[in-house]
């Protein structure tokens, strides 16, 4: 599969994240070609600021693996990753985080740090062996930005 394939699905989770009444924002963690878990956006469902899609692919992928250590997986989401949620990548050891939408992409986009960049950010960070984390966006970026066009509610 290539990467627009993966985010392709990824788009599909963000979808049916916007139907349980989430924010329309979607993640998967794959490994060795394989889907291993996916991850809804449901911090106003759920009550919790940390329920992010990209953490909850994390935990989910750690307890089906049974380790921290997510070397060798790579993160797709439809929206550039937030600081926690990149800085969590990099605590798992994630190899490489692909996204579609920039934060920028996001009308009225109040959610994360002026001129926020996680391509630049990945840049200084350092994983468990002393590597970067390899961030690329842009992956199907104008599906990506779609799901967030209309989307107002981001805090509730």
């Amino acid at each position: 599969m290539t990467h627009e394939d993966y985010m392709r699905k990824a788009i599909e989770i963000a979808k049916e994240t916007e139907a349980q009444g989430g924010v329309a924002i979607g993640a998967i963690l794959v490994k060795d070609g394989e889907i291993i878990a996916v991850g809804h956006s449901l911090p106003g469902t759920t009550l919790d600021a940390t329920a992010h899609g990209e953490i909850a692919a994390i935990r989910a992928t750690c307890q089906k693996l049974k380790t921290i250590n997510l070397d060798g997986c790579v993160l797709y989401s439809t929206l550039e990753s937030c600081g926690m949620c990149l800085s969590a990548a990099v605590w798992a050891n994630i190899s490489a985080y692909y996204f579609g939408a920039y934060a920028t992409d996001v009308p009225d986009n109040h959610y994360e740090l002026k001129n926020y960049n996680s391509e630049e950010r990945a840049k200084q960070t350092q994983r468990w062996d002393g590597t970067q984390i390899q961030a690329i966006g842009g992956i199907l970026r104008e599906e990506c930005k779609a799901l967030l066009d209309e989307y107002k509610d981001w805090v509730k």
